[in-house]
């Protein structure tokens, strides 16, 4: 197997014969000229990338010959001189011939005595001495080691010839010698390492470690032709002033001449690479790879954006990232008049007409954010705003790339093959490492941290007077607390973050992760404080902290009577309303909003997010059904939380009217006790205590309400209160009284009533909207009807004409309702006029 092995190697290391030359020769012209036509005229652009016409085939010949014949001067008066020194090194070669044939003689000598031994043992084989025959297993057994290692010797003389070849042809190609006028002279070298190369390839196994070590030798030696000609190129830029904006008309013709030459050469031996290794596309955009040349004069750039924003300049800061991304847009802005005009057109000449030069040198700019972008997020991920006012920029970044006429499919990676929808820098940021989970975490972390510190604070219950610009989309009259203000600031801090995210897999955790459960423990909050105000349990002072708790301190007693009645108490339950409504009008307008509609509306048409997410509680139920693509233009993502806070205003406006209806009838119980059937005097009545107490607390109630909530709100409240007061009266003082009406009682009654409302009036205020006496209009109808005369009158109704229209026809009561100005069906005037003392049924 070893000699067969030798024998291979030997073969393939053996020089190709000039027939095969020959053949290779014509071939070559065969394929590049077809027919007669082709030689006289040829056609219009290169059939292949870097290949020229006769024409030029003809003159670079010439100029070779020309230099050709200068070199073979210089060797001539060389060649004494090499002559010498290969005689020298004849001699020395000769020397060591000498000894390695004495060692040949020697070994020679070593193994006819060994096979004389072995002759001999045959010869006494009926020798039965165990000694000898030890002996002789012992010599074939070093005779198997030596031939195992003559080998082993011999292979790898054999490889270290063909390492010889590859080492010899790899200097030859990257020797100065070899890049006389141009580097592109020592290609031929460069061919035939390869063709050696891939002739061992098709031969010898690919897991051979010498195989690799060959595979290595030519990579390498490609890429140090290839940094040759950028330095190349580099120098040639140099004269132009890149990186600077280069005005290509101010420069000189040689210096033109020189930056042009480098830069086709480069595309040339690109397209002699592609003919060579075949096309090697990167797996993804953000490696780095494309043209030769625009990647070599990329360097400069990459090394001037490390020194200012990856070193210790003052401009590598870390909470300015958009200077970073701005000193990249200005490299594209400055040279894409000199990129999309003359670089353009040397490119199509060379034969990469498809390739947008503009888009090919902004993608190869890329890398250079990205090297910044996962050098500096690892730290980032524990400082939230930071982070995210990183990913921000990166997110405009992209889109004013996008905006700039950037376009992946005619960059040189994607050449002749559909790209992918460009997700730009952000896309890759967040797709690395789990860096946006991690973002995600540090986000929720830092937003709970931010709710538990607005909560606890001890003015977190306090009405703020303040409006803020953003703010004035709220109801007319609506004052928030501090914390109601705070929350909604920070849901909408969160929303800014994570808004320009390019795509709603990574918008949606933030809303359903971080800002509806903000949303969520705020209600929570809310409704906890109120569950206590209504249980009136010790838990209520731990509860709610702050104002809305009446800010204990250890071992102070509290009264729990005066932080739930009274003013104090409506203080509380008007500030719980307010916190609830601020955020629900909020959430309102947020889910008009263009980007919450354009997420309701992504979601509801992405059947693979609500299935992610069909477990979610706060989501509405519109977005977990599959079935459904499309919602209503009602239909928001905060629908759960709204109806839940809904549900929390309406139950702190029934605590408020429970509060300050049973604190006034607590106050009126006594009064409604008195007796209503007073004789005629002519001393008015005074108003009892009770009486006064009870409108006192009314009036204080309501002057709290006007004071703090809107007027909307009030008239709402106002009208609710109202009601449950006259009901209360009417069933307490009139229909249930301790007794009947007289003339003078009811006029007692009418009285209080128009105490109720000038009472009413005064404490919602002179410029209030709300018609104060319209609520009263039962009450005040039925002390009228109470207080009519019992005499004649012909002027006036009296209390027997009330009792002929209650008792007698439709059209009576329609007149007897139109001349008292009350409105009352029959069955209830009936009942009015039989709590006078007078009614006879």
């Amino acid at each position: 197997m070893s000699t067969q092995l030798i024998s291979q190697i030997r073969t393939i290391s053996q020089p190709p014969s000039s027939d095969i030359k020959t053949e290779q020769v014509r071939s070559h012209i065969d394929s590049q000229f077809t027919d007669l036509d082709h030689l006289l005229y040829p056609s219009s652009g290169p059939s292949k990338r870097r290949k020229r016409n006769l024409e030029e085939e003809i003159k670079n010949w010439e100029e070779r010959e020309r230099k050709s014949a200068l070199e073979l001067e210089e060797t001539t008066k060389s060649l004494p001189k090499q002559i010498i020194n290969t005689q020298a090194r004849l001699q020395t070669l000769l020397s060591s011939a000498q000894e390695l044939s004495l060692q040949r003689y020697s070994i020679a000598d070593k193994l006819a005595n060994l096979v004389s031994d072995v002759s001999d043992g045959n010869s006494h084989s009926t020798d039965d001495d165990s000694g000898i025959r030890q002996k002789r297993e012992s010599i074939l057994g070093q005779l198997e080691v030596l031939q195992s290692e003559l080998s082993r010797l011999e292979a790898g003389l054999a490889w270290a010839k063909v390492l010889e070849q590859v080492v010899i042809l790899s200097e030859r190609t990257l020797n100065p010698l070899s890049h006389k006028h141009s580097p592109l002279a020592a290609l031929p070298h460069y061919r035939q390492l390869n063709d050696l190369v891939q002739r061992l390839e098709g031969t010898l196994p690919p897991e051979m470690a010498l195989m690799k070590v060959v595979i290595e030798v030519e990579e390498n030696t490609w890429q140090g032709l290839r940094d040759l000609m950028a330095e190349n190129l580099l120098k040639a830029c140099e004269s132009l002033g890149w990186p600077k904006k280069i005005i290509y008309e101010n420069v000189s013709a040689e210096a033109r001449r020189a930056f042009e030459t480098a830069y086709q050469d480069l595309l040339y031996l690109q397209a002699e690479g592609e003919d060579l290794h075949g096309e090697e596309r990167p797996s993804h955009w953000s490696i780095g790879k494309g043209l030769y040349p625009i990647q070599a004069m990329i360097k400069p750039i990459e090394l001037r954006f490390k020194y200012h924003f990856m070193g210790t300049k003052g401009t590598n800061r870390v909470d300015k990232p958009e200077w970073a991304f701005a000193n990249i847009l200005d490299q594209i802005y400055e040279h894409q008049s000199f990129l999309s005009t003359y670089l353009q057109q040397l490119s199509s000449k060379a034969g990469f007409e498809d390739i947008d030069i503009k888009s090919e040198f902004t993608l190869l700019l890329f890398p250079i954010l990205l090297g910044l972008l996962r050098a500096r997020i690892p730290h980032l991920l524990q400082h939230p705003a930071l982070l995210a006012h990183t990913i921000y920029q990166t997110v405009i970044f992209d889109e004013a790339v996008k905006e700039g006429g950037f376009d992946l499919d005619a960059t040189s990676i994607y050449e002749g093959r559909e790209s992918p929808a460009w997700e730009g820098l952000s896309g890759v940021v967040l797709k690395e490492n789990d860096w946006f989970e991690k973002w995600l975490l540090g986000e929720k972390k830092f937003a709970d941290t931010q709710l538990n510190e607005i909560i606890s604070s001890p003015e977190a219950w306090t009405i703020s007077d303040e409006v803020n610009e953003e703010d004035e989309g709220q109801s007319s009259g609506l004052k928030p607390t501090v914390s109601a203000r705070q929350v909604k600031a920070l849901v909408e801090q969160i929303t800014d973050r994570y808004a320009p995210l390019p795509d709603l897999t990574y918008k949606l955790p933030f809303l359903l992760s971080v800002q509806l459960p903000i949303l969520q423990a705020y209600q929570t909050r809310i409704s906890g404080s109120l569950d206590a105000f209504e249980t009136l349990s010790s838990a209520f002072v731990r509860a709610v902290p702050g104002a809305l708790a009446g800010n204990t301190r250890s071992g102070v007693h509290i009264d729990q009577a005066k932080l739930t009645s009274g003013k104090n108490g409506l203080e509380r339950l008007m500030k719980a309303w307010l916190s609830g409504q601020w955020i629900q009008e909020g959430m309102t307008r947020w889910g008009d909003e263009l980007f919450f509609v354009e997420v309701a509306s992504n979601l509801a048409s992405s059947p693979a997010l609500k299935y992610r997410y069909s477990s979610d509680p706060l989501l509405p139920s519109v977005f977990k059904h599959t079935s459904s693509t499309e919602v209503g233009p009602t239909t928001s993502v905060f629908d759960v939380l709204l109806e839940r806070y809904d549900h929390l205003t309406s139950r702190a406006e029934d605590m408020i009217v429970r509060l300050i209806t049973v604190e006034t009838e607590s106050d009126l119980k006594q009064h409604l006790t008195r007796k209503w059937d007073r004789p005629p005097s002519l001393e008015p009545t005074e108003p009892s205590p009770h009486l006064l107490a009870a409108l006192t607390t009314y009036s204080s109630h309501l002057r709290s309400l006007t004071s703090t909530l809107p007027q909307v709100v009030v008239s709402r409240l106002y009208r609710r209160i109202v009601d449950h007061l006259s009901n209360h009266i009417l069933q307490r003082g009139v229909y249930a009284g301790w007794s009947k009406f007289t003339e003078h009682g009811g006029i007692d009654l009418q009285m209080e009533v128009k105490e109720w409302k000038e009472v009413s009036s005064n404490s919602l205020g002179e410029n209030s909207i709300i018609p104060v006496n319209t609520f009263w209009r039962k009450l005040d109808d039925i002390s009228n009807i109470l207080a009519l005369s019992s005499g004649e009158a012909e002027d006036k109704v009296t209390f027997a004409q009330a009792m002929a229209s209650a008792w007698d026809g439709e059209e009576g009561l329609k007149v007897f309702n139109e001349r008292l100005g009350v409105d009352m069906g029959r069955e209830e005037l009936q009942s009015v006029l039989r709590r006078r003392v007078e009614c006879w049924r």
